[in-house]
């Protein structure tokens, strides 16, 4: 990861294989879990993504997509809402 003007960027390996560039938005928990608000550096107009933190079978942490588009609008309601108490 490299930090430069815009906030923290991460490069994250889709899944054909392709490294793709991501804005640090935060990282929130919500109901005991973790989520990451992502921006896409070369496509910031398509949104942001949200992910979450599971383990894996060998008991590492890793990110997956929120297929849920409740659980995800939750996250991203409850990240609006703390941005708005912060301002």
């Amino acid at each position: 990861m490299e930090n430069n003007e815009r906030g923290e960027i991460i490069v994250l390996t889709d899944d054909q294989g392709k490294e793709v560039e991501f804005e640090h938005i935060d990282t929130i928990e919500l109901d005991g879990e973790y989520y990451v608000i992502l921006l896409p550096v070369l496509d910031p107009d398509d949104g942001v993504v949200i992910l979450k933190f599971e383990n894996d079978d060998e008991d590492c942490e890793v990110l997956v997509g929120v297929d849920d588009d409740e659980e995800a609008q939750k996250v991203l309601d409850t990240y609006l809402a703390m941005t708005e108490e912060e301002e």
